[in-house]
């Protein structure tokens, strides 16, 4: 008997074979993934979660034509894809697995892949890589079964390496500021040293001045920062404190360039004076040189130590920057009078890097002393006025001292300033002649305390008034 198709046998019959079509595609020969399920299994090039086609992974799960690094999704050009364009990350900005790396995963998890043990003839090689200008570097390893290659030795004031170690080599181009920290995850108490030549203590790097180069902190918290470390290649020793001491670690490397001398006090700085000179307080390193102490300004300011008593000066540490001779109607030092002899003023400013002891130094004027100083200290850059007379009072002005012998009498046709140390052989510090001054007007030198000529003070560069006793040309405080 024939019977008429209705079409469901046909409907059936299609729709069998297009799930055996998918299934075929989306299967994988295991039976346990999918195309779509978010694993990547073969023969499947990706596996984006969906079967959707134009974003990078077709609807069968192969790498489409224009993926993109970073996307998260690993491409058949790409080695991984951790979703970030980032170096030294482990996956590159190209996507390309980095040295020392093993990535798994999509996106893809990069770890440091440990490094054989480094010995003294051949040390583990440090790869740094380039972050923004920073040199960056990870290094890993297991320290069980090796040898004791560097010896205990002191460290932070104690003996301290005698378990097994390893040994790392870094270079950096030029001088930098370097920062070495030991990973607290590590599984033994660690010891770290930085040296210049492999295994030797010798030549144990200093952190600064005569401290070691050398951190033995507790457990695995161990840290060395160095201020301007010179280019050149140095060892970076990992060591266990006590022979059981040994197992997994990890550290960290940074050499960012040096901003020693910029007259910024940075944090692995001791000082910054705004210079990489030696011999004025704070070194090339930013060191505090022996014998020295610096402020807290920035940029720092470093004078010998002297217990606060301050050292005698010698000639050229003081210079006479400003002077008023010739008045008769300014009242130079505030105190609502305008005498003649006691609005003369001289102005000594402490040009030297050390605080000086003033006590016992004379002014003198072409015939006899006139002032002799009390006990006082000056410190660099500062100023000190010696008034004839008066009580002075100007706002801002407090190291002044008046005339001891009640008058400067210096002559308005011209006179010789002397300043001399005191005691039975006094030194000539500095002496000045002036000619007939302008009345009313001190004589200033021009630049203001740089200059080696006086000119009238209103006619010095910057200058505000006719005088300026105790303060800057300018009216700012020294």
């Amino acid at each position: 008997m024939t019977t008429r198709d209705t079409g469901l046998g046909t409907f059936l019959a299609a729709a069998l074979v297009t799930l055996a079509a998918c299934s075929s595609a989306t299967e994988n020969p295991d039976g346990t993934n999918f195309c779509g399920d978010g694993t990547a299994a073969s023969p499947e090039q990706c596996d984006d979660g969906n079967t959707i086609s134009g974003d990078g992974c077709s609807a069968t799960c192969q790498s489409e034509a224009g993926a993109v690094c970073g996307d998260g999704f690993i491409a058949s050009t790409e080695g991984c894809d951790d979703a970030n364009t980032v170096d030294a990350d482990g996956c590159s900005a190209t996507c390309a697995v980095e040295a020392g790396y093993t990535c798994t995963g999509m996106p893809s998890t990069c770890t440091l892949e440990p490094a054989a043990g480094g010995t003294c003839a051949a040390p583990s090689m440090l790869t740094l890589t380039d972050n923004a200008g920073t040199l960056e570097g990870l290094g890993s390893g297991d320290t069980t079964g090796s040898t004791n290659q560097v010896a205990e030795a002191s460290c932070d004031g104690f003996d301290s390496g005698a378990g097994v170690d390893h040994i790392w080599k870094f270079t950096i181009p030029d001088t930098r500021d370097v920062v070495i920290l030991m990973d607290e995850t590590s599984a033994f108490d660690t010891v770290l040293r930085v040296l210049s030549a492999p295994c030797d203590l010798a030549t144990e790097v200093s952190e600064y001045g005569t401290e070691d180069g050398c951190s033995d902190g507790e457990a695995a918290s161990e840290a060395l920062g160095y201020v301007a470390l010179p280019a050149g290649t140095y060892y970076v020793v990992i060591d266990g404190f006590e022979a059981a001491d040994q197992g997994t670690y990890a550290f960290e490397l940074y050499a960012s360039a040096t901003t020693c001398g910029d007259g910024v006090w940075d944090f692995l700085e001791f000082c910054d004076d705004g210079d990489t000179m030696a011999g004025d307080g704070c070194n090339a390193r930013c060191e505090i040189e022996d014998g020295y102490v610096c402020d807290d300004s920035e940029p720092q300011v470093c004078v010998l130590d002297t217990g606060g008593t301050g050292m005698t000066p010698v000639a050229g540490d003081l210079v006479l920057n400003e002077f008023m001779a010739g008045d008769n109607m300014s009242d130079t030092n505030c105190d609502m009078s305008t005498t003649g002899t006691a609005d003369e003023f001289v102005e000594l400013v402490n040009v030297s890097t050390k605080t000086l002891d003033l006590e016992g130094l004379t002014v003198e004027d072409s015939v006899i002393i006139r002032h002799t100083f009390g006990a006082m200290t000056l410190a660099p850059g500062k100023a000190i006025v010696v008034w004839g007379g008066g009580a002075p009072a100007c706002a801002g002005v407090t190291d002044f001292e008046v005339a001891s012998s009640g008058q400067l009498g210096l002559n308005d046709d011209g006179d010789t300033i002397t300043v001399k140390t005191g005691g039975a052989s006094p030194a000539t510090l500095l002496t000045v002649t002036y000619p007939m001054p302008t009345l009313n007007i001190s004589r200033n030198r021009s630049p203001d305390v740089t200059g080696t000529v006086y000119a009238n003070h209103n006619a010095v560069t910057g200058a505000v008034g006719n005088f300026s006793p105790g303060k800057r040309a300018n009216g700012t405080a020294f």
